[in-house]
């Protein structure tokens, strides 16, 4: 038995002459698809390479990735996609977790692997996509295809998925047969994907949401995938707009800039159905002016790499937007207050999940370690609230400010600031202040045909906002520090708020 090997064989048997893959110009049918990948999988074979010993990928959106990601869960490896923006110092503490044997790159990541060349850490294999004569040219040209999966048992990892490590050494997250079956499932059922449904693949390949989140699903159901290489919002409308996408997912900042550059774009792209967003609060006026534009319906999902989706919109159930939807029928979810007791609704409080679609511990010393989640509950550092049924992500633990002894969410300051017309993005943090403890300042980057004031600004929260949430200043800067996967980083802000500090 290996339960997600199965999703691409299904498909093949069912459809075997659709398209499953597009990249550029190229397309593969789900026949062609699985011919590629049992190719690979034997390749990967061919080194001595055994179940349960770790390979990655390595670079930006492409068809050779999926292939990838597909061979390794055929041949039983744990798969490890490297973020591609990863500097060696950085990758380092991932290689010594590890223990990777194989690493396919491309000619973006190449030069980055080499700088390790010579350390004990530096895998047996690595071998480039875009080298002609290396190994994966070399088995799509010359290997035999072979279909026949290793056995796997459902809690055996496929994956192992490293938080980005913006807090600290980054952790590795185990996801096995059992997590993606259930995750799958539960978008085929969110979603309502059929074999008629074109997914676009926006987000990258080293985070959860493309390949366990997006791609599995597709595949489960018969769908056709389309890759994107980086995101970018006018190629985004071509491709969906090319090949009549129906869904795709994003962060937030990714729809902020849609309608922001690409407003006129999107109001003529009437294939989409059911899209979704995930990585942050979303504000409410961002979900409808996406819903009202496109007739589209934007589900909104809170999850994390560890825990799956948390909690979920449904296509077919009521939604509220603002809200990510109830918990979300693969795990077990509470609110518990600092104490670590359980809150009742309308009581603000951490998110804690445990169940199918969560970890059972992170991945140390070359195996996953139960102890890691000492209470058997996954400790999300989110701060939520139940109303009416419906989770409201308010905002990170760590990222709450705390001004003369009130609790201010930044998430909530943001929303407010989103809502002004000449603002294109903000981030809220708090910084030291000698009187109330920590006050809030917003990093704003305006509109550079109509940029307001710090006053237009300020009189726009305090007409939405009590004055203790307020900002105290308005940092007017040109863009904002993001990671990979187009999140705000909060940490570097904090540290260039730290030096201004200490400047003046």
């Amino acid at each position: 038995m290996n339960i997600v090997a199965d999703f691409l064989k299904r498909s093949v048997a069912l459809y075997p002459g659709k398209v499953a893959l597009a990249d550029g110009e190229r397309t593969f049918t789900y026949r062609e698809l699985e011919v590629l990948v049992g190719k690979v999988a034997a390749g990967i074979r061919s080194l001595g390479i055994v179940p349960g010993e770790r390979i990655a990928y390595h670079g930006n959106n492409r068809w050779e990735i999926v292939v990838t990601l597909l061979a390794s869960i055929e041949a039983g490896t744990i798969l490890v996609p490297l973020n591609v923006m990863l500097r060696p110092a950085e990758l380092t503490p991932i290689l010594e977790e590890t223990a990777i044997r194989l690493v396919l790159t491309t000619a973006e990541g190449d030069g980055t692997l080499r700088e390790l060349a010579g350390s004990p850490l530096y895998p047996q294999w690595v071998s480039s996509y875009d080298d002609p004569r290396g190994l994966f040219s070399s088995w799509i040209e010359k290997q035999e295809s072979r279909s026949d999966a290793v056995a796997r048992a459902p809690a055996d990892i496929i994956a192992l998925f490293f938080t980005s490590g913006t807090t600290g050494k980054p952790k590795g997250a185990p996801i096995d047969h059992i997590f993606i079956e259930h995750l799958a499932h539960s978008w085929v059922i969110a979603c309502r994907y059929t074999a008629a449904d074109v997914f676009l693949v926006t987000t990258p390949m080293f985070w959860t949401v493309a390949p366990i989140h997006g791609i599995l699903p597709i595949v489960l159901v018969g769908g056709t995938l389309v890759l994107m290489n980086r995101f970018d919002t006018a190629q985004c409308c071509e491709l969906v707009k090319r090949w009549n996408v129906t869904s795709f997912f994003g962060v937030p900042t990714m729809y902020t800039l849609l309608l922001d550059r690409e407003r006129e774009k999107l109001g003529q792209l009437r294939s989409l159905r059911a899209c979704s967003v995930a990585g942050a609060p979303v504000a409410k006026d961002l979900v409808d002016d996406f819903e009202q534009l496109t007739g589209a319906a934007l589900l909104n999902i809170y999850g994390a790499t560890e825990a799956g989706a948390i909690s979920r919109d449904l296509l077919s159930a009521p939604r509220r937007a603002g809200y990510a939807g109830p918990w979300g029928g693969t795990v077990e979810a509470k609110i518990v207050d600092a104490e670590g007791h359980r809150v009742g609704p309308g009581v603000p409080g951490e998110i804690l999940a445990r169940g199918f679609t969560v970890i059972r511990g992170y991945w140390r010393g070359g195996r996953v370690v139960p102890e890691s989640l000492p209470d058997g509950w996954f400790h999300t550092g989110d701060i939520g609230v139940v109303e009416d049924g419906f989770v409201k992500i308010l905002d990170r633990a760590k990222d709450m400010i705390i001004t003369g002894g009130a609790n201010v969410y930044p998430a909530e300051v943001e929303a407010v600031l989103a809502k002004h017309p000449k603002l294109t993005l903000c981030a809220v943090i708090g910084v030291p202040d000698r009187v109330k403890g920590e006050v809030a300042v917003a990093y704003v980057i305006p509109k550079e045909s109509d940029p307001p004031t710090a006053e237009e600004l300020d009189a726009h929260c305090r007409k939405h906002l009590s004055n203790y949430k307020v900002p105290r200043n308005y940092v007017f800067v040109p863009s904002l520090p993001m990671t990979s996967t187009g999140k705000i980083q909060k940490r570097a802000l904090r540290a260039m708020a730290a030096e201004a500090i200490r400047s003046v």
